[in-house]
């Protein structure tokens, strides 16, 4: 059956308020006439943002300039005396630098300082979750870890030699973490913005009037969800690209190629470029953005706590928004796998193109550029089809899955497998087949499993599981290299972390979510914010 007629052919469903023994908080983004309508030049600002926040300067340059510095302060720890030989004297030699009173491969050290970016995010994520998601201070979040990010980046400018590294290390995992933080609260106004568009009001108007199913108005509302979404990530990518194009013009001016010390500096400066390029998209954020407030925090109730009160709920609730945590788990995985596998094929990348800049920016330029036709033809494909978010998420998903598998034969052989430059021009390039939409799908599905109202919290989740918990993978691979002594060898590892979630998630119902989370606030209301129902 097409699936728009059967969602419109489904019985009324109590999530929608036609039961009356279920209460939709008035507060529900969607259900809240109070809201201000999204206004074009407000959505328009959002999307300009986004373009802004697309991390090449804060996790590609960043991470690409720590990795330069450590490779260039390590060496071959099979000559004595430690130290004496460089990593590039024989490239296919171990590297290690000096670590913790001894020595360790360099690549080992990159994956512990993405472990700790990631284990540092999830405390902040969990914990500034209930500023954003009650009373006003949701605006001053986003542009207080935006301003954060933006003062460490700059000081990128002051870091370009080799006996610097560990201060690259710190600043990179600090200014990931601000990042990041950035990034997972802009994203959560997404559901909200998108339940003030104008097709979404239309639609909530129609169904209260009776002229459209219950089925057809999540169809509408989880399309204009998904429009705000992957249009966004599509103009991400389309400043992603942007941002290369102004770091190859700085390199090329600086003659980044011309010596080692002018291919640190030209790092340092892409990461500045790249953070000018993003204070400059989100001034129109900043001035447009219109407020929407959440409830008042509880009487009684304190910001620096609430958090995690909110958190303790919600995970002891657990079992009543089964579909909601069950995506969260598998999504725990995913990403994991997804994170490390780039990580591990940007370490293989920068060594095949010797760590220069301009060329590691060209591929970054393809990956871009890729992405965001990828992430375009996604939504239009689905919006033409009709296809279901999940649907498209999972196709994403294999893709992922597929790519990690191609690196695992880079264990056997060298003729493929991530050891050839022309593999990673394939990679960068069929990246926004996979890769790309599977970030802006995996984030618009979790938004169908949301409970209204309660976005920044869940989406903190989503960060922590996506971002803040993402330690695991990084820090298992580094053991392995360290004990096989090769970067290639954590791809099996990388491949099941994605592919056993992917089978998880065919399990996930939408419908079934919308009855637990309507269930989930009246409970929320009576036992944590003591309202009356």
């Amino acid at each position: 059956m097409d699936e728009k007629k059967a969602a419109e052919q489904e019985p009324p469903h109590p999530a929608f308020g036609r039961d009356p023994a279920v209460v939709i908080l008035p507060e529900a983004p969607g259900y809240n006439e109070a809201d201000p309508p999204a206004t074009t030049k407000e959505l328009y600002s959002y999307y300009a943002y986004y373009a802004g926040n697309n991390g090449i300067g804060s996790f590609q340059y960043s991470n690409l300039l720590f990795q330069n510095l450590i490779y260039q302060a390590g060496f071959n720890p099979n000559i004595q005396p430690l130290g004496s030989v460089g990593c590039d004297v024989d490239t296919t030699a171990p590297c290690h630098v000096w670590w913790n009173g001894g020595t360790k491969d360099y690549a080992s050290v990159i994956l512990i300082a993405s472990g700790l970016t990631f284990l540092t995010q999830a405390l902040v994520f969990i914990s500034v979750g209930s500023l954003a998601d009650y009373g006003g201070w949701n605006a001053w979040v986003v542009r207080g870890f935006s301003v954060a990010s933006w003062a460490l980046e700059f000081g990128f400018l002051g870091v370009t030699r080799a006996d610097q590294w560990r201060t690259s290390m710190a600043l990179y995992i600090a200014s990931a973490v601000t990042f990041w933080a950035s990034y997972v609260f802009f994203n959560a106004i997404f559901p909200k913005l998108a339940h003030d568009l104008p097709e979404a009001r239309t639609a909530h108007a129609e169904r209260l009037d009776g002229t459209i199913t219950d089925g057809e108005y999540e169809r509408r509302i989880s399309m204009a969800r998904s429009k705000v979404m992957n249009m966004s990530y599509g103009w991400n990518n389309v400043g992603f690209t942007v941002c290369c194009a102004l770091s190859l013009a700085a390199l090329a001016g600086l003659h980044a190629d011309d010596s080692v010390a002018q291919n640190n500096w030209g790092y340092s400066v892409s990461v500045a470029v790249c953070t000018g390029f993003w204070v400059l998209l989100a001034v129109p954020w900043f001035l447009w953005e219109k407020k929407r407030p959440g409830p008042p925090l509880p009487e009684g109730d304190s910001y620096l706590t609430f958090g995690f009160r909110q958190a303790w709920f919600a995970a002891r609730e657990a079992w009543t928004l089964r579909q909601t945590f069950a995506y969260l788990v598998a999504y725990f995985l995913l990403a994991d796998g997804i994170g490390t596998l780039i990580t591990l094929v940007a370490i293989a990348q920068t060594e095949i193109v010797a760590f220069s800049a301009t060329q590691n920016t060209y591929l970054i330029m393809v990956q871009g550029a890729s992405a965001g036709v990828g992430v375009f033809a996604a939504y239009y494909l689905q919006r033409w089809a009709g296809v279901r978010t999940k649907t498209v998420l999972q196709i994403t998903n294999v893709g992922c899955g597929l790519l990690a598998l191609w690196g695992m034969v880079g264990i056997w052989t060298t003729a493929v497998g991530y050891h050839n430059l022309w593999e990673f021009w394939a990679f960068n390039g069929l990246y926004g087949l996979a890769l790309g939409p599977q970030f802006s799908y995996g984030q618009a599905f979790m938004a169908e499993l949301v409970p209204r109202g309660r976005e920044y919290m869940f989406f903190s989740l989503l960060g922590i599981v996506s971002k803040g918990s993402a330690w695991i993978g990084p820090i298992v691979s580094s053991a392995i290299v360290d004990r096989n002594g090769s970067q290639w060898a954590p791809f099996p590892f990388v491949a099941a972390l994605i592919l056993v979630p992917t089978v998880a998630i065919f399990f996930i119902s939408e419908h079934k979510s919308r009855q637990e989370c309507a269930e989930y606030l009246s409970r929320e209301a009576k036992k944590l914010r003591k309202v009356a129902c």
